[in-house]
């Protein structure tokens, strides 16, 4: 029987390094065990760093409420987990603590930056009570009573009968209601001019300007007649004295009666 001739220097080295027939699969189990400890490292390193708690408080859209108010009501200050930094929590509190408040929102960035954005309702005009000034919101809704108001210059409402204001609570006139809602509509110079709108149980209602002249509208239509007033008061001459200008079924001004002057 012939012998088998030994095998060359190349086919020995070919030998000794061939590859198995079938790879080995790696061990699941033990790459996310090494995945979830690193990943559990980076967490409880960050938590343990500055980078997790408050750096910095920004607060936008406020006007009427202070920068103050809004955090001590929110609970959030510098130092806290960025983790307790709870937005849904922060816009429950502060919609329900002011009702000046219309809507709220709460940015939190991994740098520890937070931003509350508020966006306020627009305060329509003011009411007495009672020696005390009630700011009225464009939904109706009472503020808390102040016996001086800093820098506003907005209408006083009134009404031949004036009814009861709770704060928090909207004003139960139906005509006061209707008013407030237009009032935002107006333009803002027409409505610095106006030191009083008199809401009349009949007949129309009455509206007091600064410069002296009083306008009277029909009910209800107050957005509208203010837009034409400003149209019509520009097309008078600069020397007309005060007087009523009515904006009714026609414009047309005509003098004061001694028994029309406001205040009698």
């Amino acid at each position: 029987m012939p012998k088998t001739p030994p095998p060359t220097v190349l086919e020995s080295y070919a030998e000794q390094h061939q590859s198995p027939k079938g790879k080995r699969r790696p061990n699941r189990k033990a790459l996310l065990f090494v995945v979830v400890f690193f990943g559990g490292l980076l967490v409880a390193g960050f938590l343990q760093s500055p980078l997790s708690e408050v750096s910095s408080l920004e607060v936008k859209g406020n006007h009427q409420l202070r920068y103050e108010e809004i955090l001590r009501t929110a609970e959030v200050e510098k130092g806290m987990s960025l983790l307790s930094v709870d937005k849904g929590d922060v816009q429950d509190k502060l919609i329900s603590a002011f009702p000046l408040v219309q809507s709220v929102d709460v940015q939190v960035s991994w740098k520890g930056e937070v931003v509350i954005a508020v966006v306020e309702k627009k305060v329509a005009g003011l009411m007495v009570r009672d020696a005390m000034l009630y700011r009225i919101l464009q939904d109706g809704t009472v503020l808390t009573g102040t016996k001086k108001l800093e820098a506003e210059q907005m209408p006083v409402i009134s009404q031949d009968s004036p009814g009861k204001l709770t704060p928090g609570q909207k004003v139960s006139s139906r005509d006061v209601l209707e008013l407030v809602k237009q009032i935002p509509e107006v333009d803002r110079a027409v409505l610095d001019q106006i030191s009083e709108v008199r809401v009349t149980a009949e007949g129309p209602w009455r509206i007091f300007m600064r410069d002296k002249f009083e306008v009277r509208i029909p009910p209800r239509q107050f957005a509208d007649k203010m837009k034409a007033y400003l149209a019509y008061r520009g097309a008078l001459p600069a020397d007309t004295k005060p007087g009523i200008i009515n904006m009714l079924e026609a414009n047309y001004m005509e003098n004061f009666k001694p028994e029309e002057q406001k205040g009698d």
